[in-house]
């Protein structure tokens, strides 16, 4: 179970430490300040006297956790593709700096799109970048479907979203939180995710959490520019698995969409399908944080999926 640690403190002297381990000497830390958007771990802004001058640095307890794979992600990232992700500095789950897992990371420009309100044109033109990275991801092939870095995985891909939607359902705050109604049709789903998932082509690099609040964007004269996407969740998957996410948390996507087809056809029957990841997001939400808007999230998809006339 994935523990949340979004509050806790650095001290500069702990900083220090950090930047030291990373450089190899003595560095002057002038300035801590936390960032927007850490829900899982700490994400702090270090600012010190030498070059770079700036950077991130995520934190967690160090008892069951550590930030390798996500060090991992990004550098096969920067490495294999065009995708803007920031360089990774340092990854150490020793506890030799200071008592947490660490991850410092290059500080890129820009601000989190989450809670910005750019123009209706400048959102459009944001959404038309987006495109542009996911379809340049999307061509990129696997060898087995799941983690970029696993030797191989399940023979398909519905066996391995079907496990995944049944890890979820199981966690402890989903069966607490969701009345025993919504729960069964819950159950029905996955039973029937299998037969609605299949044929899902090559796997292929997929992000895996892209939204508003892992996308960085910068003024670049009078316009937006998409500078950074951060968190990846990489993996080989389906497509539409990326898509759905992105609709999950906004589904005026349609410019996205439209500029992401032109260069990938879409299958028929996404909007079928694309139920049954929006029923394993909202149950990851309910499990981890219980907000509401998941809950009843949950309920509406869960319910829409027990209408579709079998696949």
């Amino acid at each position: 179970m994935i523990e949340l640690q979004p509050h806790l403190e650095l001290t500069v002297a702990q900083a220090e430490r950090i930047l030291e381990r990373w450089l190899g000497r003595p560095v002057a830390c002038t300035g801590v300040q936390r960032l927007k958007g850490g829900m899982v771990n700490t994400v702090l802004r270090l600012d010190f006297d030498t070059p770079p001058h700036r950077a991130v640095v995520k934190l967690h307890g160090v008892s069951g956790h550590d930030f390798g794979a996500e060090a991992r992600a990004l550098r096969y990232l920067r490495a294999e593709t065009s995708c803007p992700v920031p360089q990774v500095f340092l990854e150490d789950d020793s506890a030799a700096s200071v008592p947490h897992a660490v991850l410092l990371l290059e500080h890129l420009p820009g601000r989190c799109l989450d809670g910005l309100d750019p123009e209706p044109a400048d959102r459009i033109e944001l959404e038309h970048q987006l495109a542009r990275v996911l379809a340049e991801l999307h061509e990129h092939r696997g060898t087995h479907w799941g983690a970029v870095d696993a030797a191989d995985g399940p023979a398909t891909w519905a066996e391995l979203f079907t496990s995944r939607l049944a890890e979820a359902r199981a966690h402890d705050g989903v069966r607490q939180r969701l009345e025993p109604a919504v729960l069964s049709l819950v159950d029905d789903a996955i039973g029937a995710a299998p037969s609605w998932l299949k044929g899902a082509g090559a796997p292929t690099l997929v992000h895996g959490d892209v939204w508003d609040g892992n996308m960085l964007v910068a003024r670049d004269g009078d316009s937006w520019r998409l500078t950074g996407l951060l968190d990846p969740d990489l993996q080989f998957a389906d497509t539409e698995y990326e898509l759905a996410y992105l609709e999950v948390f906004d589904q005026s996507r349609a410019e996205l969409l439209a500029a992401y087809r032109r260069r990938h056809a879409p299958r028929p029957g996404y909007e079928q399908r694309r139920l049954f990841y929006w029923l394993y997001t909202a149950l990851v939400h309910v499990g981890l944080f219980g907000d509401e808007f998941f809950r009843q999230f949950t309920a509406r998809t869960a319910a829409s999926i027990a209408q579709l006339e079998p696949a």
